[in-house]
Protein backbone atom coordinates (compact mmCIF):
# COMPACT_ATOMS: atom_id res chain seq x y z
CA UNK A 1 0.00 0.00 0.00
CA UNK A 2 2.46 2.56 0.72
CA UNK A 3 4.42 1.75 -2.70
CA UNK A 4 1.28 2.41 -4.67
CA UNK A 5 0.92 5.74 -2.54
CA UNK A 6 4.24 6.50 -3.64
CA UNK A 7 3.46 6.08 -7.50
CA UNK A 8 0.58 7.97 -7.26
CA UNK A 9 2.02 10.70 -5.47
CA UNK A 10 4.45 10.95 -8.49
CA UNK A 11 2.34 10.33 -11.08
CA UNK A 12 0.17 13.56 -9.53
CA UNK A 13 3.52 15.61 -8.91
CA UNK A 14 4.36 14.51 -12.96
CA UNK A 15 1.39 15.51 -14.23
CA UNK A 16 1.01 18.58 -12.24
CA UNK A 17 4.87 19.55 -13.68
CA UNK A 18 3.33 19.44 -17.32
CA UNK A 19 1.49 23.00 -16.95
CA UNK A 20 4.11 24.57 -15.06
CA UNK A 21 7.32 23.31 -16.24
CA UNK A 22 8.80 26.95 -16.68
CA UNK A 23 7.98 28.43 -12.91
CA UNK A 24 9.57 25.06 -11.12
CA UNK A 25 12.94 25.03 -13.46
CA UNK A 26 12.69 29.00 -12.32
CA UNK A 27 12.16 27.77 -8.35
CA UNK A 28 14.61 25.03 -8.71
CA UNK A 29 17.40 27.38 -10.22
CA UNK A 30 16.76 30.00 -7.95
CA UNK A 31 17.17 27.78 -4.66
CA UNK A 32 20.54 26.02 -5.92
CA UNK A 33 21.54 29.73 -6.26
CA UNK A 34 20.44 30.50 -2.45
CA UNK A 35 22.33 27.68 -1.75
CA UNK A 36 25.40 28.62 -3.22
CA UNK A 37 25.66 31.96 -1.85
CA UNK A 38 24.93 30.18 1.66
CA UNK A 39 27.88 27.67 1.28
CA UNK A 40 29.28 30.59 -0.20
CA UNK A 41 28.10 33.28 2.68
CA UNK A 42 29.02 30.08 5.82
CA UNK A 43 33.02 29.22 3.89
CA UNK A 44 33.80 32.97 4.13
CA UNK A 45 32.14 33.59 8.09
CA UNK A 46 34.17 30.32 8.89
CA UNK A 47 37.35 31.28 6.57
CA UNK A 48 36.81 34.36 8.99
CA UNK A 49 36.49 33.23 12.09
CA UNK A 50 39.33 31.09 11.98
CA UNK A 51 41.04 34.44 11.02
CA UNK A 52 40.48 35.70 14.29
CA UNK A 53 41.30 32.85 16.04
CA UNK A 54 44.76 33.16 14.28
CA UNK A 55 45.47 36.82 14.85
CA UNK A 56 44.13 36.49 18.40
CA UNK A 57 46.67 33.92 18.50
CA UNK A 58 49.02 35.66 17.61
CA UNK A 59 48.42 38.77 19.48
CA UNK A 60 48.48 36.30 23.15
CA UNK A 61 52.00 34.81 21.23
CA UNK A 62 50.68 31.34 20.93
CA UNK A 63 52.59 30.95 17.49
CA UNK A 64 51.13 27.24 17.38
CA UNK A 65 47.32 27.80 17.73
CA UNK A 66 48.08 30.68 15.51
CA UNK A 67 49.90 28.75 12.50
CA UNK A 68 47.51 25.81 12.74
CA UNK A 69 44.11 28.43 12.42
CA UNK A 70 46.13 30.37 9.80
CA UNK A 71 47.31 27.10 7.93
CA UNK A 72 43.19 26.66 7.77
CA UNK A 73 42.44 29.97 6.19
CA UNK A 74 44.92 29.48 3.79
CA UNK A 75 42.93 26.59 2.38
CA UNK A 76 39.69 29.18 1.20
CA UNK A 77 42.20 31.85 0.38
CA UNK A 78 45.33 30.71 -1.12
CA UNK A 79 45.73 33.67 -3.24
CA UNK A 80 45.55 36.34 -0.41
CA UNK A 81 49.29 38.04 -0.22
CA UNK A 82 48.74 38.74 3.40
CA UNK A 83 47.26 35.98 4.88
CA UNK A 84 49.69 33.14 3.03
CA UNK A 85 53.10 34.94 4.27
CA UNK A 86 51.34 35.47 7.78
CA UNK A 87 50.35 31.79 7.65
CA UNK A 88 53.87 30.77 6.63
CA UNK A 89 55.49 33.45 9.09
CA UNK A 90 53.55 31.88 11.82
CA UNK A 91 54.38 28.57 11.12
CA UNK A 92 58.11 29.00 10.93
CA UNK A 93 57.35 30.80 14.85
CA UNK A 94 56.27 27.84 15.51
CA UNK A 95 59.34 26.05 14.31
CA UNK A 96 57.00 23.83 12.19
CA UNK A 97 59.37 23.99 9.03
CA UNK A 98 56.97 21.02 7.60
CA UNK A 99 53.75 22.94 7.73
CA UNK A 100 55.55 26.27 6.53
CA UNK A 101 56.18 24.39 3.32
CA UNK A 102 52.83 22.61 3.29
CA UNK A 103 51.35 26.45 3.61
CA UNK A 104 54.08 27.68 0.85
CA UNK A 105 53.35 24.70 -1.53
CA UNK A 106 49.18 25.71 -1.28
CA UNK A 107 50.54 29.32 -3.06
CA UNK A 108 49.33 30.12 -6.75
CA UNK A 109 52.37 31.38 -8.97
CA UNK A 110 50.83 35.09 -8.77
CA UNK A 111 50.76 34.90 -5.04
CA UNK A 112 54.16 32.83 -4.33
CA UNK A 113 56.07 35.71 -6.79
CA UNK A 114 54.45 38.28 -4.02
CA UNK A 115 55.55 36.68 -0.98
CA UNK A 116 58.72 36.58 0.50
CA UNK A 117 58.79 33.71 3.49
CA UNK A 118 56.77 31.11 0.99
CA UNK A 119 59.81 31.77 -1.82
CA UNK A 120 62.34 31.41 1.20
CA UNK A 121 61.11 28.27 2.34
CA UNK A 122 60.31 26.39 -0.84
CA UNK A 123 63.68 27.18 -2.16
CA UNK A 124 65.40 25.94 1.05
CA UNK A 125 63.44 22.78 0.61
CA UNK A 126 64.74 22.50 -3.11
CA UNK A 127 68.44 22.87 -1.68
CA UNK A 128 67.62 20.11 1.17
CA UNK A 129 66.26 17.78 -1.16
CA UNK A 130 69.02 17.95 -3.66
CA UNK A 131 67.31 20.15 -6.40
CA UNK A 132 70.02 23.09 -5.95
CA UNK A 133 69.27 23.70 -10.10
CA UNK A 134 65.80 24.77 -9.19
CA UNK A 135 66.45 27.22 -6.15
CA UNK A 136 66.64 30.05 -8.39
CA UNK A 137 63.13 29.76 -10.12
CA UNK A 138 61.62 29.50 -6.44
CA UNK A 139 62.85 32.93 -5.30
CA UNK A 140 61.81 34.90 -8.87
CA UNK A 141 59.69 37.56 -7.45
CA UNK A 142 59.03 40.64 -6.53
CA UNK A 143 61.74 42.62 -4.28
CA UNK A 144 61.58 41.11 -0.64
CA UNK A 145 63.29 44.05 0.69
CA UNK A 146 66.84 44.23 1.96
CA UNK A 147 66.83 41.96 4.41
CA UNK A 148 64.87 39.34 2.93
CA UNK A 149 67.08 40.08 -0.40
CA UNK A 150 70.17 39.36 0.99
CA UNK A 151 69.46 36.08 2.62
CA UNK A 152 67.72 34.86 -0.89
CA UNK A 153 71.05 35.86 -3.11
CA UNK A 154 72.97 34.19 -0.43
CA UNK A 155 71.16 31.21 -0.66
CA UNK A 156 71.34 31.26 -4.43
CA UNK A 157 74.84 31.70 -4.30
CA UNK A 158 75.31 28.40 -2.33
CA UNK A 159 72.51 26.55 -4.84
CA UNK A 160 75.21 27.92 -7.22
CA UNK A 161 78.51 26.06 -5.32
CA UNK A 162 76.37 23.11 -5.38
CA UNK A 163 75.92 22.99 -9.01
CA UNK A 164 79.92 23.18 -9.53
CA UNK A 165 79.86 27.19 -10.12
CA UNK A 166 82.10 28.30 -7.69
CA UNK A 167 82.36 31.79 -9.83
CA UNK A 168 79.16 32.47 -10.28
CA UNK A 169 78.35 31.65 -6.68
CA UNK A 170 80.76 34.25 -5.41
CA UNK A 171 79.26 37.14 -7.90
CA UNK A 172 76.03 36.39 -6.89
CA UNK A 173 77.01 36.87 -3.21
CA UNK A 174 79.23 40.35 -3.74
CA UNK A 175 75.70 41.26 -5.61
CA UNK A 176 73.66 41.13 -2.39
CA UNK A 177 75.19 44.29 -0.42
CA UNK A 178 73.91 46.34 -2.81
CA UNK A 179 77.00 48.62 -1.57
CA UNK A 180 75.25 48.99 2.12
CA UNK A 181 78.11 48.96 4.97
CA UNK A 182 75.95 47.19 7.34
CA UNK A 183 75.57 44.38 4.65
CA UNK A 184 78.88 44.16 3.60
CA UNK A 185 80.25 42.99 6.81
CA UNK A 186 77.70 40.42 6.54
CA UNK A 187 78.44 39.57 2.94
CA UNK A 188 82.52 39.88 3.11
CA UNK A 189 82.33 37.30 6.30
CA UNK A 190 79.80 34.71 4.12
CA UNK A 191 82.26 35.20 0.83
CA UNK A 192 85.37 34.34 3.43
CA UNK A 193 83.82 30.65 3.95
CA UNK A 194 82.56 30.15 0.63
CA UNK A 195 86.08 30.45 -0.62
CA UNK A 196 87.35 28.10 2.17
CA UNK A 197 84.76 26.06 1.37
CA UNK A 198 85.73 25.56 -2.38
CA UNK A 199 89.11 25.74 -1.51
CA UNK A 200 90.22 28.98 -2.48
CA UNK A 201 92.34 29.81 0.84
CA UNK A 202 94.62 32.64 -0.09
CA UNK A 203 91.52 34.26 -1.43
CA UNK A 204 89.72 33.38 1.89
CA UNK A 205 92.33 34.91 3.98
CA UNK A 206 92.65 38.19 2.16
CA UNK A 207 88.91 38.63 3.03
CA UNK A 208 89.09 37.69 6.32
CA UNK A 209 91.97 40.13 7.03
CA UNK A 210 89.90 42.75 5.10
CA UNK A 211 86.69 41.75 7.60
CA UNK A 212 89.45 41.38 10.63
CA UNK A 213 90.62 45.02 10.44
CA UNK A 214 87.28 46.45 10.43
CA UNK A 215 86.40 44.66 13.47
CA UNK A 216 83.31 42.78 11.99
CA UNK A 217 84.19 38.91 11.83
CA UNK A 218 81.59 36.74 12.58
CA UNK A 219 82.68 33.73 15.11
CA UNK A 220 82.08 31.03 12.65
CA UNK A 221 84.68 33.36 10.10
CA UNK A 222 86.75 34.27 12.83
CA UNK A 223 87.44 30.19 13.58
CA UNK A 224 87.94 29.66 10.16
CA UNK A 225 90.38 32.40 9.28
CA UNK A 226 92.02 31.00 12.87
CA UNK A 227 93.04 27.80 11.36
CA UNK A 228 94.10 28.83 8.37
CA UNK A 229 96.50 31.17 10.20
CA UNK A 230 97.36 28.37 12.02
CA UNK A 231 97.70 25.70 9.29
CA UNK A 232 100.62 28.20 7.37
CA UNK A 233 102.35 28.52 10.66
CA UNK A 234 101.16 31.81 11.92
CA UNK A 235 99.88 30.71 15.46
CA UNK A 236 100.48 33.82 17.08
CA UNK A 237 98.47 35.88 14.81
CA UNK A 238 95.47 33.71 14.67
CA UNK A 239 95.33 33.53 18.67
CA UNK A 240 95.47 37.78 18.20
CA UNK A 241 92.54 37.40 15.68
CA UNK A 242 90.49 35.40 18.27
CA UNK A 243 91.82 37.54 21.47
CA UNK A 244 90.09 40.60 19.49
CA UNK A 245 86.89 38.65 18.57
CA UNK A 246 86.35 37.78 22.07
CA UNK A 247 87.40 41.30 23.43
CA UNK A 248 84.88 42.68 20.34
CA UNK A 249 82.26 40.28 20.95
CA UNK A 250 82.24 38.72 24.39
CA UNK A 251 82.34 34.90 25.82
CA UNK A 252 81.99 32.55 22.74
CA UNK A 253 82.84 29.24 23.98
CA UNK A 254 83.96 27.94 20.82
CA UNK A 255 86.36 30.27 19.95
CA UNK A 256 87.24 30.26 23.46
CA UNK A 257 88.52 26.68 22.93
CA UNK A 258 90.18 27.26 19.28
CA UNK A 259 92.21 29.89 21.28
CA UNK A 260 93.81 27.57 24.01
CA UNK A 261 94.09 25.16 21.90
CA UNK A 262 96.12 26.80 19.07
CA UNK A 263 97.78 28.66 22.03
CA UNK A 264 99.53 25.58 23.09
CA UNK A 265 101.23 25.25 20.24
CA UNK A 266 100.65 21.94 19.31
CA UNK A 267 99.63 20.54 16.30
CA UNK A 268 97.48 23.12 14.50
CA UNK A 269 93.85 22.16 14.17
CA UNK A 270 92.40 21.41 10.93
CA UNK A 271 90.71 23.57 8.21
CA UNK A 272 86.99 23.36 8.59
CA UNK A 273 85.25 23.77 5.14
CA UNK A 274 81.70 24.19 5.51
CA UNK A 275 79.32 22.21 3.30
CA UNK A 276 76.51 23.69 0.83
CA UNK A 277 73.63 23.40 3.89
CA UNK A 278 76.08 24.66 6.62
CA UNK A 279 77.13 27.65 4.66
CA UNK A 280 73.35 28.16 3.24
CA UNK A 281 71.68 28.05 7.12
CA UNK A 282 74.46 31.00 8.11
CA UNK A 283 72.89 32.78 5.24
CA UNK A 284 70.33 33.05 7.54
CA UNK A 285 71.44 32.68 10.97
CA UNK A 286 73.86 35.89 10.80
CA UNK A 287 71.67 38.34 9.60
CA UNK A 288 69.44 36.95 11.72
CA UNK A 289 71.55 37.02 14.54
CA UNK A 290 72.32 40.42 14.05
CA UNK A 291 68.90 41.46 13.07
CA UNK A 292 68.16 39.47 17.48
CA UNK A 293 71.33 41.81 18.39
CA UNK A 294 69.39 45.26 17.39
CA UNK A 295 65.84 44.08 18.42
CA UNK A 296 63.78 42.36 20.96
CA UNK A 297 61.03 41.18 18.78
CA UNK A 298 60.37 37.40 17.79
CA UNK A 299 60.99 37.72 13.99
CA UNK A 300 64.95 36.16 13.84
CA UNK A 301 62.88 32.80 15.14
CA UNK A 302 61.79 32.62 11.68
CA UNK A 303 64.90 32.65 10.29
CA UNK A 304 66.50 30.28 13.28
CA UNK A 305 63.81 27.80 11.89
CA UNK A 306 64.81 27.22 8.14
CA UNK A 307 68.82 27.47 9.66
CA UNK A 308 67.98 24.66 11.56
CA UNK A 309 66.34 23.00 8.80
CA UNK A 310 69.28 23.38 6.67
CA UNK A 311 71.67 22.50 9.29
CA UNK A 312 70.49 21.09 12.37
CA UNK A 313 73.96 20.94 14.36
CA UNK A 314 74.03 24.79 14.72
CA UNK A 315 73.72 25.00 17.71
CA UNK A 316 74.77 28.87 18.43
CA UNK A 317 71.15 29.09 16.79
CA UNK A 318 69.25 27.09 19.15
CA UNK A 319 71.19 29.20 22.06
CA UNK A 320 70.34 32.67 20.83
CA UNK A 321 66.91 31.47 19.69
CA UNK A 322 65.75 29.76 23.42
CA UNK A 323 67.11 33.06 24.60
CA UNK A 324 64.68 35.06 22.54
CA UNK A 325 62.12 32.42 23.68
CA UNK A 326 62.61 32.81 27.04
CA UNK A 327 61.93 36.41 26.81
CA UNK A 328 58.91 36.40 24.75
CA UNK A 329 57.70 34.16 27.40
CA UNK A 330 57.88 31.40 25.72
CA UNK A 331 59.32 29.23 28.46
CA UNK A 332 58.49 25.55 28.11
CA UNK A 333 59.58 26.34 24.35
CA UNK A 334 62.95 27.98 25.67
CA UNK A 335 63.54 24.95 27.97
CA UNK A 336 62.70 22.34 24.71
CA UNK A 337 65.31 24.02 22.65
CA UNK A 338 68.06 24.12 25.22
CA UNK A 339 67.37 20.72 25.88
CA UNK A 340 68.56 19.50 22.87
CA UNK A 341 72.22 20.85 22.77
CA UNK A 342 73.80 17.86 23.24
CA UNK A 343 76.66 17.41 25.69
CA UNK A 344 79.20 17.54 23.03
CA UNK A 345 78.56 20.86 21.85
CA UNK A 346 80.93 23.46 22.59
CA UNK A 347 77.64 25.59 23.58
CA UNK A 348 76.30 22.75 26.33
CA UNK A 349 78.05 24.74 29.47
CA UNK A 350 76.38 28.25 27.91
CA UNK A 351 72.74 26.13 27.39
CA UNK A 352 72.75 24.99 31.08
CA UNK A 353 73.10 28.31 32.04
CA UNK A 354 70.29 29.60 29.95
CA UNK A 355 68.66 26.59 30.87
CA UNK A 356 68.42 26.78 34.65
CA UNK A 357 67.56 30.49 33.70
CA UNK A 358 64.36 29.43 31.87
CA UNK A 359 63.37 27.09 35.02
CA UNK A 360 63.54 29.64 37.26
CA UNK A 361 61.49 32.27 34.96
CA UNK A 362 59.20 29.33 34.26
CA UNK A 363 58.44 28.95 38.26
CA UNK A 364 60.58 25.69 38.38
CA UNK A 365 62.72 26.81 41.17
CA UNK A 366 63.52 23.26 42.61
CA UNK A 367 64.45 21.98 39.07
CA UNK A 368 66.44 25.46 38.24
CA UNK A 369 68.49 24.95 41.45
CA UNK A 370 69.45 21.90 41.02
CA UNK A 371 70.86 22.73 37.75
CA UNK A 372 73.13 24.54 39.55
CA UNK A 373 73.98 22.50 42.17
CA UNK A 374 74.93 20.22 39.45
CA UNK A 375 76.46 22.30 36.97
CA UNK A 376 78.77 23.85 39.63
CA UNK A 377 80.34 20.56 41.13
CA UNK A 378 80.91 20.01 37.42
CA UNK A 379 83.57 23.20 37.98
CA UNK A 380 82.39 25.13 34.89
CA UNK A 381 84.20 28.07 33.17
CA UNK A 382 84.38 31.18 34.99
CA UNK A 383 81.33 32.91 32.75
CA UNK A 384 79.06 30.00 33.51
CA UNK A 385 79.79 29.96 37.48
CA UNK A 386 78.98 34.06 37.00
CA UNK A 387 75.58 32.98 35.69
CA UNK A 388 74.85 30.40 38.91
CA UNK A 389 75.49 32.54 41.10
CA UNK A 390 73.28 35.13 39.55
CA UNK A 391 70.25 32.65 39.66
CA UNK A 392 71.41 31.61 42.93
CA UNK A 393 70.35 34.94 44.25
CA UNK A 394 67.57 35.15 41.94
CA UNK A 395 66.59 31.86 43.98
CA UNK A 396 66.84 33.61 47.11
CA UNK A 397 70.08 31.73 48.17
CA UNK A 398 72.27 34.58 48.83
CA UNK A 399 74.40 32.76 51.08
CA UNK A 400 75.59 30.31 48.43
CA UNK A 401 75.41 33.07 45.76
CA UNK A 402 77.62 34.92 47.91
CA UNK A 403 80.34 32.01 48.31
CA UNK A 404 80.62 31.85 44.07
CA UNK A 405 81.30 35.18 44.41
CA UNK A 406 83.97 34.89 46.86
CA UNK A 407 85.58 32.42 45.17
CA UNK A 408 85.46 34.56 41.76
CA UNK A 409 86.70 37.31 43.46
CA UNK A 410 89.35 35.70 44.45
CA UNK A 411 90.37 33.75 41.58
CA UNK A 412 90.45 37.33 39.51
CA UNK A 413 92.36 39.19 41.63
CA UNK A 414 95.33 36.24 41.90
CA UNK A 415 95.67 36.81 38.51
CA UNK A 416 95.79 40.63 38.98
CA UNK A 417 92.10 40.91 37.04
CA UNK A 418 89.58 42.25 39.14
CA UNK A 419 86.11 42.57 38.04
CA UNK A 420 84.22 45.58 38.84
CA UNK A 421 80.86 43.64 37.76
CA UNK A 422 81.75 40.94 40.76
CA UNK A 423 82.28 43.52 43.14
CA UNK A 424 79.18 45.15 42.88
CA UNK A 425 76.85 41.91 42.21
CA UNK A 426 78.74 41.16 45.74
CA UNK A 427 77.83 44.29 47.60
CA UNK A 428 74.17 43.53 46.87
CA UNK A 429 74.48 40.39 48.37
CA UNK A 430 76.67 41.63 51.24
CA UNK A 431 73.68 44.99 51.32
CA UNK A 432 70.73 42.58 51.27
CA UNK A 433 72.36 40.25 54.07
CA UNK A 434 72.93 43.54 56.19
CA UNK A 435 76.80 43.55 56.04
CA UNK A 436 77.17 46.99 55.30
CA UNK A 437 80.40 48.00 55.82
CA UNK A 438 81.15 45.36 53.46
CA UNK A 439 78.82 46.53 51.14
CA UNK A 440 80.60 49.47 51.32
CA UNK A 441 83.68 48.65 50.85
CA UNK A 442 82.67 46.29 47.48
CA UNK A 443 81.02 49.33 46.04
CA UNK A 444 83.57 51.85 46.60
CA UNK A 445 85.97 49.26 44.96
CA UNK A 446 83.45 48.18 42.26
CA UNK A 447 83.01 52.65 41.29
CA UNK A 448 86.72 52.73 41.47
CA UNK A 449 87.08 49.83 38.61
CA UNK A 450 84.03 51.41 36.52
CA UNK A 451 83.61 54.81 37.89
CA UNK A 452 81.35 55.81 34.99
CA UNK A 453 79.10 52.90 35.99
CA UNK A 454 75.31 54.17 36.51
CA UNK A 455 74.15 50.96 38.02
CA UNK A 456 77.05 51.58 40.39
CA UNK A 457 76.57 55.08 41.31
CA UNK A 458 73.36 54.72 41.63
CA UNK A 459 73.30 52.02 44.09
CA UNK A 460 76.03 53.22 46.16
CA UNK A 461 74.57 56.84 46.02
CA UNK A 462 70.69 55.19 47.31
CA UNK A 463 72.58 53.01 49.64
CA UNK A 464 73.96 56.27 51.87
CA UNK A 465 71.20 58.77 50.76
CA UNK A 466 68.60 55.75 52.35
CA UNK A 467 70.98 55.05 55.46
CA UNK A 468 71.08 58.56 56.40
CA UNK A 469 74.90 58.77 55.47
CA UNK A 470 77.06 61.02 53.47
CA UNK A 471 73.57 62.86 51.69
CA UNK A 472 75.44 65.12 49.66
CA UNK A 473 77.99 62.72 48.67
CA UNK A 474 75.04 60.23 47.47
CA UNK A 475 72.94 62.70 45.74
CA UNK A 476 75.70 63.38 43.45
CA UNK A 477 76.37 59.94 42.64
CA UNK A 478 72.76 59.44 41.67
CA UNK A 479 72.57 63.21 39.51
CA UNK A 480 76.19 61.26 37.97
CA UNK A 481 74.06 58.27 36.96
CA UNK A 482 70.49 59.28 35.84
CA UNK A 483 72.67 62.21 33.63
CA UNK A 484 74.36 58.61 32.44
CA UNK A 485 71.00 57.01 32.09
CA UNK A 486 68.10 59.49 32.00
CA UNK A 487 65.72 56.91 30.73
CA UNK A 488 65.85 55.01 34.06
CA UNK A 489 62.80 54.53 36.22
CA UNK A 490 65.02 53.14 38.97
CA UNK A 491 67.31 55.69 38.87
CA UNK A 492 64.84 58.66 38.43
CA UNK A 493 63.08 57.32 41.64
CA UNK A 494 66.57 57.04 43.56
CA UNK A 495 67.16 60.88 42.70
CA UNK A 496 63.43 61.28 43.99
CA UNK A 497 63.77 59.39 47.33
CA UNK A 498 66.88 61.43 48.12
CA UNK A 499 65.36 64.46 48.17
CA UNK A 500 62.41 62.96 49.79
CA UNK A 501 64.67 61.41 52.50
CA UNK A 502 66.16 65.38 52.71
CA UNK A 503 62.79 66.66 53.52
CA UNK A 504 62.71 68.54 50.08
CA UNK A 505 59.22 67.10 49.36
CA UNK A 506 58.49 69.19 46.06
CA UNK A 507 61.38 68.45 44.55
CA UNK A 508 61.06 65.00 45.65
CA UNK A 509 57.66 64.49 43.82
CA UNK A 510 58.78 66.02 40.71
CA UNK A 511 61.40 63.30 39.85
CA UNK A 512 59.01 60.37 41.68
CA UNK A 513 56.61 61.18 39.61
CA UNK A 514 58.51 60.71 36.34
CA UNK A 515 59.86 57.57 38.05
CA UNK A 516 55.71 56.15 38.32
CA UNK A 517 55.69 57.06 34.28
CA UNK A 518 59.02 55.83 33.20
CA UNK A 519 58.48 52.12 35.33
CA UNK A 520 54.28 51.93 36.14
CA UNK A 521 54.63 48.50 37.01
CA UNK A 522 56.92 49.27 40.26
CA UNK A 523 55.24 48.62 43.17
CA UNK A 524 58.37 50.43 45.18
CA UNK A 525 57.81 53.58 43.17
CA UNK A 526 54.58 53.90 43.89
CA UNK A 527 55.32 53.38 47.51
CA UNK A 528 57.75 56.68 47.10
CA UNK A 529 55.50 58.59 45.56
CA UNK A 530 52.65 58.16 48.05
CA UNK A 531 55.07 59.03 51.06
CA UNK A 532 56.17 61.78 48.96
CA UNK A 533 52.44 63.31 48.53
CA UNK A 534 51.26 63.00 52.49
CA UNK A 535 54.37 64.71 53.70
CA UNK A 536 53.23 67.54 50.85
CA UNK A 537 49.88 67.43 52.57
CA UNK A 538 48.07 65.55 49.32
CA UNK A 539 46.86 62.34 51.01
CA UNK A 540 44.19 61.25 48.73
CA UNK A 541 46.50 61.25 46.24
CA UNK A 542 48.81 59.25 48.65
CA UNK A 543 46.31 57.12 49.71
CA UNK A 544 45.81 55.95 45.96
CA UNK A 545 49.63 55.69 44.95
CA UNK A 546 49.53 53.49 47.83
CA UNK A 547 46.56 51.37 47.35
CA UNK A 548 48.07 50.95 43.78
CA UNK A 549 51.73 49.44 45.33
CA UNK A 550 49.72 47.16 46.69
CA UNK A 551 48.18 45.84 43.44
CA UNK A 552 51.29 45.48 42.22
CA UNK A 553 53.41 43.95 44.68
CA UNK A 554 53.68 40.24 45.36
CA UNK A 555 55.05 40.63 49.16
CA UNK A 556 52.90 39.49 51.72
CA UNK A 557 54.52 42.33 53.80
CA UNK A 558 55.11 44.85 51.73
CA UNK A 559 51.42 44.72 51.44
CA UNK A 560 50.86 44.73 55.48
CA UNK A 561 53.06 48.25 55.85
CA UNK A 562 51.09 49.52 53.01
CA UNK A 563 47.86 48.86 54.28
CA UNK A 564 48.99 50.49 57.79
CA UNK A 565 49.89 53.61 55.93
CA UNK A 566 46.44 54.16 54.08
CA UNK A 567 45.54 53.97 57.55
CA UNK A 568 48.40 56.37 59.43
CA UNK A 569 50.52 57.48 57.01
CA UNK A 570 54.19 56.68 56.75
CA UNK A 571 57.44 57.40 58.98
CA UNK A 572 58.55 60.68 59.11
CA UNK A 573 62.12 60.72 57.96
CA UNK A 574 64.59 61.58 60.48
CA UNK A 575 66.02 64.33 58.76
CA UNK A 576 62.24 65.98 58.58
CA UNK A 577 61.54 65.64 61.84
CA UNK A 578 63.38 69.12 62.93
CA UNK A 579 60.34 70.91 60.40
CA UNK A 580 57.47 69.51 62.38
CA UNK A 581 55.60 71.34 65.13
Amino acid sequence: MKYRVSLLALCAAAISSCSTVDTTRSSLNERLAAARADAETNALAEGYSQFLVARYASLINDPDEAAQKYAQVVRSSPDDVSIMEQAVFSALLANDFPLALSISNKAPAGTLSETSLPRLTRATQMLISGHSGKVADQLEGRDAGMFNHLIMTSLEAWALVDLGKPGDAQIKLLSASDGDPYLDTIVLNLLGLMEVAVGEDEAALKTFQTVDESGTLIATAADSYARLLANRGQGETAVGVLDRFLKTMGHNPSISALKAEIGSGGVPPPIKRVSVREGAALSFYVPAAALAAQSQNDLPGVYYTIALRLDPDLHIARALWADALDRAGRSEESIRMLEAIPASSPFYSTARGQLAWALRRDQQNDEAYALVRTTLAANPDRDLKIQMADLLRALDRPGEALQVFNDLISADDARGEPDWRLYYARGAIHERLGYWPLAESDLKTAKALNPTSPDVLNYLGYSWVDRGLNLDAGLDLIRRALALRPQSGAITDSLGWAYYKIGRYEDAIIYLERAAELEPGLAEINDHLGDAYWMAGRKREARYQWQRAISLSDDAREKDILQRKILTGPDVPASSRAHLP
